[in-house]
């Protein structure tokens, strides 16, 4: 048997091209077929294992991100993670911490007006001292925060989320119950006066309270971005149809706010354990809403023309065809097998040239690979090898 390669350190190009002749080798000696994606996903991880036994962290960490970004769909891609975590010096990939800092930014400055509003406060000092101290309590805090215990996007995206979730409920549940608002009764006919400032406060306490349950559980553990990516876009979805379906059957006020707040929580807690079976990808996750969002314009689109004179029917067309935008974009990313990356743009790929939301030059490596021809004799052989594919463009 040929005797293994030596593994320095060097550049990941470097790293992924002396690591690929124990990939094919690999793939040789076990017999692996390698015809499907599992099969040779299972092929990389072996050789993954043996490298990290072998003492060969770097290279073995290499070929983790590779088989992760790969194919990240199959049962190896999830070994990948735990074995990624165990590798000494494995840093995180793709934490999202930028875009939790970011949003944590805009968030403070957002409660920096909220919570002067909810005083009823008048002074446009008051708003400018909030923004002068909100934001960049945000920044400072959220970016100290996420150093210390985000490893993944899914930790950010999750923190981000329940943030925004809890500044939703609080507003929601307030509109349902009336929170704040004052009922006058004057010879026989009452009516309501709704608080100037109740709904701020209401704004203010769930945005607290969501920003310190969300920062807690995401601190908690370490959670897949496409989990993330699911629970949220899920909720918002059971969010939209709460309202459209509650006023295609005549929910009007209080009533269509509730339904609004118990549609979207139960979606949010279905989508908990069937995030967790079904394991999609946050590309995956956001093409299926991307479909669902042009089955709802869409339906908004048929609206205009067909110019409905009915309430209930003009919510009712894009709920429909969002709930269908929804199936068909399900149905048509079921082989997409796309792993979020922190290093988009850089690293190993499927194709020299790429074109996903515009073209990229990336470096690609040849994977194991099995080919059927018919020689000159007319008899079928089929012949182990490998390949590289020079273009790949997904729409």
């Amino acid at each position: 048997m040929a005797e293994k390669p030596e593994v320095k350190q060097g550049t990941l190009a470097l790293m992924i091209l002396r690591t690929l002749p124990l990939v094919l080798l690999a793939g040789v000696v076990r017999s692996a077929p390698a015809q499907t994606p599992a099969d040779t996903a299972s092929v990389v991880l072996q050789v993954a294992r043996d490298l990290q036994r072998d003492g060969r962290p770097d290279a073995a960490r290499e070929l983790l991100r590779y088989l992760r970004a790969r194919y990240g769909a199959t049962p190896a891609a999830r070994a990948a993670d735990s074995l990624l975590r165990a590798l000494p010096g494995s840093g995180p990939i793709g934490n999202g911490r930028t875009g939790f800092v970011t949003f944590n930014t805009a968030y403070g400055g957002f409660l920096g007006t909220a919570i002067p509003a909810a005083f009823s406060a008048n002074d446009g000092a008051a708003y400018g001292a909030g923004l002068l101290v909100g934001a960049p309590v945000g920044f400072f805090v959220s970016r100290a925060f996420a150093r210390a215990h985000f490893r993944s996007a899914g930790q950010a995206g999750i923190a981000s989320f329940v943030t925004a979730w809890g500044t939703w409920q609080g507003l929601g549940i307030q509109q349902a119950f009336g929170i704040g608002d004052q009922e006058t009764c004057q010879q026989g006919f009452c009516y309501t006066n709704n608080s100037d400032t109740a709904p701020w406060a209401a704004i203010s306490l769930g945005g607290v309270a969501g920003l310190s349950v969300g920062w807690a559980l995401a601190s908690a553990k370490e959670i897949r971005p496409g989990t993330a990516t699911m629970i949220s876009n899920t909720a918002f979805w059971g969010t939209w149809f709460g309202l459209s379906v509650g006023r295609a059957a005549g929910l009007h006020g209080d009533a269509l706010w509730a339904s609004m707040l118990v549609v979207g929580d139960a979606a949010l807690l279905a989508s908990i354990p069937a995030a967790k079976q079904w394991q999609p990808t946050s590309s995956r996750v956001r093409l299926i809403t991307a479909a669902g969002l042009a089955g709802g314009l869409a339906g908004f689109g048929l609206d205009l023309i067909a110019n409905p004179h009915d309430d209930k029917v003009t919510l009712a067309v894009p709920a429909a065809t969002s709930a269908l935008g929804l199936l068909i974009g399900t149905l048509a990313t079921k082989h997409q097998s796309d792993l979020d990356s922190g290093q988009e743009g850089f690293g190993p790929a499927n194709a020299l040239v790429q074109w996903k939301d515009g073209p990229r030059l990336q470096l690609a490596i040849p994977e194991p690979a099995t080919f059927e021809f018919v020689d000159r004799a007319g008899k079928a052989r089929v012949v182990r090898g490998a390949r590289l594919r020079l273009f790949d463009a997904r729409f």
